[in-house]
């Protein structure tokens, strides 16, 4: 094994002693400067922001959300208004036994019918309360149990139903509190009484009441209205009410019926979303000509926003994403359309984020590009560098050896070209001339391929080279030729193309070789 160690160790000595072509070296090196180029116009791209991808990333981020809120809250209103009609037909049926003939309104100032009704609406209300995705149901009729009351107009008997000390959006095993009714039923069934309690319903603080009462109904479905966002009477608390008709056996309105979606419940439906741009916010609200006014809808969770859900927000419509402005500052987002409307204004579910928070991600992400492309660049210079120096600095020393004809005391180059020319002259005398006929095949080669493009330069580039020759420098050729130094520069690229020499340097080294074999004179 030791023996195997020691035989590989010395197979790569041998292999980093060996010499390499010089167009092997000059190929690898414009590799490395053409890398260096590239990633100088990559750091620019990157201070431009266009690597970054921040527009098309967050409007995948917000679509992506928004599918899955729209479709959720499709199905969720969708629900909640075939709930509601179905809850309405099945008070219409309660009402015809309970009834015979007539309307609700001879159950006015009749407490104890009003009692025995309740208690016969109650089943249904539960049921629905706990099979809806919703926190409230209620029920209204066209009744109140003293019409000698000041406020007998707008007072109204019925039931309201919600759950109490919300946790998450599951209806299971949540509290029921009585909302409204009466008290007989909330004790027969064992239900606290909300500490805002009221027996009857003031109508006049619950919007499209008297609109329902006075239509002719035609179809349930229809008729089904949603309110704006509204308070709860007696409370803090806000909510979008939806509002069915319940239709007697005469054809007339006998009361309403409804589902409460309110503030809370739906912030616990739909938390803010953290994606890696900020939080995203769900917003189901009307929006008409161009406004999106959040103070007649809901909001999720606003967890890591300012937005204000009293807001109304101007829409701007853009390639990846709209923009909404309001007074509590400027979102970025996408909406959709549901089949939906409140006040007669069609209502969009929204994914919105904070323009801020986007930005500041955006702008981390471009500093990760820049800085990314920068490391790059200065790993392409310095590699350039290197191979540079390894390239040129050989050159330079053997041409410097042979101009002082120390070619016997050199050390390889390391590039197999210079290394057999310099390996001949050793062989040979110094002061002995060198002939063509004299030179190795591969070096006869290289001679006369340069010799061969050389023919290839114009009049002006012969002339330059001459002068290169008699060793002038650049500001001199420049003098002679009546040119200037920026002319001088770009024959000297074009010479070095067409010789196939990487530098001045290099094309100095050939020049001295053909000199030294007595074959200057064929350059020109």
């Amino acid at each position: 094994m030791w023996k195997k160690l020691t035989g590989l160790k010395d197979q790569l000595h041998a292999a980093r002693g060996q010499s390499v072509g010089m167009q092997r070296r000059l190929m690898l090196y414009w590799v490395s400067m053409i890398l260096a180029v590239f990633a100088a116009l990559l750091l620019v791209l990157s201070v431009a922001g266009v690597f970054s991808g921040s527009d098309q990333k967050l409007n995948q981020a917000l679509i992506t959300e928004q599918n899955n809120v729209s479709i959720q809250l499709a199905q969720q209103m969708g629900a909640l208004t075939a709930q509601g009609v179905a809850l309405s037909s099945q008070i219409t049926n309660i009402l015809d036994d309970a009834l015979y003939i007539g309307s609700v309104s001879t159950l006015n100032d009749q407490g104890n019918r009003l009692i025995a009704l309740e208690r016969q609406l109650f089943t249904p209300l539960n049921a629905a309360i706990q099979s809806s995705p919703c926190n409230g149901v209620f029920v209204i009729l066209d009744a109140t149990t003293n019409t000698a009351a000041p406020t007998a107009e707008t007072s109204r008997a019925g039931l309201y139903l919600r759950f109490m000390n919300l946790s998450n959006k599951s209806a299971v095993n949540q509290d029921i509190v009585y909302f409204r009714g009466v008290p007989e039923v909330a004790r027969e069934n064992q239900l606290e009484l909300h500490n805002r309690w009221n027996l009857e319903f003031d109508t006049s603080r619950l919007p499209g009441y008297a609109r329902l009462m006075g239509q002719t109904v035609t179809r349930l479905a229809d008729s089904a209205h949603w309110t704006g966002r509204v308070r709860l009477t007696d409370t803090w608390e806000d909510a979008l009410l939806l509002l069915v008709p319940i239709q007697g056996s005469d054809g007339t309105t006998q009361g309403v019926c409804g589902i409460e979606l309110g503030d809370l419940y739906f912030r616990l439906s739909y938390p803010a979303y953290q994606s890696e741009f900020g939080s995203m916010v769900t917003v189901l609200a009307p929006m008409s000509e161009g406004r999106l006014r959040l103070s007649q809808g809901m909001t999720g969770g606003l967890e890591g926003t300012y937005l204000s859900n009293t807001d109304t927000l101007t829409v701007k419509e853009g390639n990846y994403f709209n923009t909404y402005e309001g007074e509590s500052g400027t979102f970025l987002g996408v909406h959709t359309r549901l089949n939906l409307e409140i006040n007669e204004a069609p209502v969009c579910a929204v994914t919105l984020i904070a323009q801020d928070s986007w930005a500041a991600a955006a702008a981390q992400r471009r500093t990760v590009w820049i800085l990314s492309s920068l490391c790059f660049l200065l790993l392409m210079l310095g590699l350039s560098f290197c191979l540079s120096r390894r390239f040129v600095k050989p050159i330079f020393q053997s041409f410097q050896a042979i101009q002082e004809e120390n070619a016997l005391e050199s050390e390889p180059s390391g590039i197999s070209e210079i290394d057999a020319l310099m390996d001949f002259i050793r062989s040979k005398n110094q002061n002995q001339a060198i002939g063509e006929g004299g030179l190795p095949p591969d070096i006869a080669e290289l001679f006369n391929t340069f010799a061969r493009r050389a023919e290839s330069l114009t009049a002006t580039e012969r002339n330059i080279l001459r002068y290169y020759a008699d060793g002038r420098e650049i500001s001199e050729v420049a003098e002679l030729a009546y040119i200037s130094i920026h002319t001088v520069r770009k024959h000297n690229a074009n010479m070095y193309q067409k010789l196939g020499v990487g530098s001045r340097d290099e094309l100095m080294l050939y020049l001295e070789l053909f000199r030294r074999c007595g074959r200057l004179d064929e350059l020109f």
